[in-house]
């Protein structure tokens, strides 16, 4: 079980409560809201006299004992919040006593602040999260109930808040869509980062080797689907190989680039199995959705930039997609409005892995996502969550897509 460090926020008062919250998982990788419904008081004060902040260039050591000498347990970052449980004499002056996350161990106090300076870089530092408790809540534009209703949020998403204003939290739902929410229907929390285990690094490591070999074993698979499928057809031109999986440049092409696919889709969540599908073509469209779904999500947790290209440095959420579906060959178009226009329109109950939902507001098409199947979707969302997966629902979809014959 994993503690992550939260103010809860009392609506329409200014009190700060710190809670810790116990969490059993944070979900998907790269789903980086947090499970936020369980939590137990630590502090009903507002005191952070046993917080801590730490302040530190890049990361500190956390030791077994008061000194250099000890055990490495495991590392605590620049910012990230931990409970102080006691204040001891150790080498060369004062150390704290600290968990954070599930990590408990000794570190200086030099490298932590606490208290009123605590306080104050709270907001800067950590991150406030909104989460619905109301049932398909309203996103206004103004902080009124008389504003125009920019979509729907359903109960149990999670948001980044941004502001208050007039008994309404501002919420930032993706880069391009920001509204209000009464406060009624919504719980606030600040969720601070945590200091990680070595285990908790090494699996970390694990789990990003494992997506990019996963994207890898994708994209071979598909090669291979289409050299079966056209055995007497060099394919040679369109399956470029040798160059590494993870680059942002397209290696693979199986049709003109611009090219639309014309699709009717029968539903079905999830990877798609070889025994879903039958031969030939159909082996190849299974397999080009799994390729396209396991090569996004090996740059889950990667930066969202606004008006980026990049899949490592930082993208947009249509330079997202642009750059996935260019890499096999696939001519999107550059941002949602335009991919929405020139990809093929079915019916969102029809929608399978490697498909695109679209989000809007009104009907203004500025978001766009790929669907990973089970009801799930991987976006460049913005700039606190970055490259996340999301609830396909975490705001009502607007049209759905393909750029994929079946």
């Amino acid at each position: 079980m994993k503690s992550h460090y939260f103010i809860n926020k009392k609506a329409g008062r200014g009190l700060f409560i710190i809670t810790a919250a116990l969490s059993l998982s944070f979900g998907a990788p790269g789903n980086i809201f947090p499970d936020i419904e369980a939590y137990a008081d630590v502090s009903t004060t507002g005191d952070y006299t046993n917080i801590a902040i730490a302040r530190v260039t890049d990361y500190v050591n956390v030791r077994s004992e008061a000194n250099t000498d000890s055990e490495a347990l495991g590392k605590i970052y620049n910012n990230c919040a931990a409970s102080i449980l006691e204040t001891v004499e150790g080498e060369d002056g004062q150390w704290y006593h600290i968990r954070s996350g599930e990590l408990e161990g000794y570190i200086k106090a030099e490298y932590f602040i606490t208290g009123e300076e605590a306080e104050n870089i709270a907001s800067q530092v950590g991150t406030l999260y909104g989460t619905i408790t109301g049932s398909d809540l309203n996103l206004r534009q103004e902080p009124n109930t008389q504003s125009t209703v920019l979509t729907r949020l359903q109960t149990g998403e999670v948001y980044v808040i941004i502001g208050e204003q007039d008994g309404f939290y501002k919420v930032q739902v993706d880069s391009d869509l920001v509204g209000y929410i009464s406060k009624d229907y919504a719980t606030a929390k600040m969720v601070f980062k945590e200091a990680v285990t070595n285990s908790e690094e090494a699996a970390k490591k694990q789990e990003e080797e494992k997506l990019r070999q996963d994207a890898e074993d994708a994209v071979n698979r598909y090669k291979e689907a289409v050299i079966a499928a056209n055995p007497e057809k060099d394919n040679s031109a369109d399956l470029q190989t040798g160059a590494p999986v993870s680059t942002d440049a397209p290696v693979i092409s199986t049709k003109p680039a611009g090219e639309k696919d014309a699709s009717v889709i029968s539903g079905g969540p999830g990877v798609i199995s070889s025994g879903q599908a039958g031969s030939g073509e159909s082996q190849v469209t299974s397999a080009k959705r799994n390729a396209i779904v396991a090569y996004a999500k090996q740059f889950l947790g990667n930066p969202y930039v606004y008006g980026g290209t990049s899949l490592t440095g930082g993208a947009d959420c249509s330079g997202f997609v642009m750059k996935i579906f260019e890499y096999f060959g696939i001519d999107t178009g550059r941002d949602s409005r335009s991919q929405a226009a020139n990809c093929s329109k079915i019916d969102i109950n029809d929608i399978k892995p490697g498909d695109l939902l679209f989000y809007a507001s009104g009907d203004y098409i500025n978001h766009v996502a790929i669907y990973i199947g089970d009801g799930k979707v991987i976006h460049a969302s913005n700039p606190s969550t970055g490259i996340c997966i999301a609830d396909a629902y975490y705001r009502t979809p607007y049209m759905a897509g393909t750029f994929i014959s079946e």
